[in-house]
């Protein structure tokens, strides 16, 4: 008699079994190639959001921002799978934030999730005209602790309930419990989500495994993606010529993208 064998599919087709998962932990370990791809994606795509955070002006809406930030990341043969943009009170209500016909006055984010051959970055730049609020410092240093906890507990073998706890943790300590409530951190890597961080995730984080942590509080965010090797975490879409917010947890340097003042 001859054995009956099922086929296993990415997709819902037909009779297939279900094997998405199980193909996606076959890539969450990037190759030495993809490594260098990735850091290469990171650099272009950091380069190309960051001229426009710094040629915009205020007058312009934010589909106008967005549309400039998509054509930026095609020059550098990369697609914009996400782009938002969000201005001023906009920015106060909501964390991903479809571009509209609002106009950009004082403070507009722009968040970009842009793949070049598979492999897709994250990452978010605020700009500012004139002095920086003190309110948007201050929330924007306290979302850059979160995210250096988070960096510092993303080594091989923790947990994805244990990262949420550690976000958890960090955003009471900062003055802004709860906000680990309003939006999503995980793995990335092919997909702009492998897996997220919550009280039930079972997932680990592997070496040679890429993140990008977005810890929000409301009204800002600091987000980039890095890679998670067996004794350090390497940040790929950091440039040096953005403002940085520098943190240090026992010995270790993390710095995350500031608010651009203009």
């Amino acid at each position: 008699m001859r054995e009956e064998k099922s086929l296993g599919s990415d997709l819902p087709l037909g009779k297939c079994r279900p094997i998405e998962t199980a193909l996606s932990e076959c890539r969450y370990q990037l190759t030495g190639d993809e490594i260098e791809e990735y850091r290469s994606l990171g650099r272009d795509a950091a380069a190309a959001i960051e001229n426009v955070a710094r040629t915009v002006h205020p007058g312009q809406t934010e589909r106008e921002i967005a549309r400039k930030a998509v054509d930026a990341l095609a020059g550098c043969e990369a697609s914009a799978i996400v782009m938002l943009v969000a201005a001023d009170q906009r920015l106060q209500r909501f964390r991903h934030s479809v571009p509209t016909g609002q106009r950009w006055e004082k403070v507009a984010m722009i968040v970009g999730c842009a793949r070049r051959r598979g492999l897709i970055v994250s990452l978010t730049r605020i700009v500012a005209v004139g002095a920086l609020p003190d309110d948007l410092r201050k929330r924007t240093q306290a979302a850059a602790t979160v995210n250096a906890n988070l960096l510092a507990a993303t080594r091989p073998g923790y947990s994805g309930a244990q990262l949420y706890n550690v976000a958890k943790s960090s955003y009471a300590s900062t003055g802004y419990a709860g906000e680990e409530h309003l939006h999503h951190q995980g793995a990335c890597g092919y997909r702009t989500r492998d897996w997220v961080a919550h009280p039930g995730s079972s997932q680990t984080v592997r070496a040679k495994q890429a993140f990008a942590w977005n810890p929000s509080i409301t009204g800002t965010k600091v987000e980039e993606t890095c890679i998670a090797f067996e004794d350090r975490i390497e940040t790929i879409t950091s440039s040096l010529t953005w403002p940085k917010i520098v943190i240090a947890i026992e010995g270790e340097v993390y710095s995350f993208p500031d608010v651009l003042s203009r």
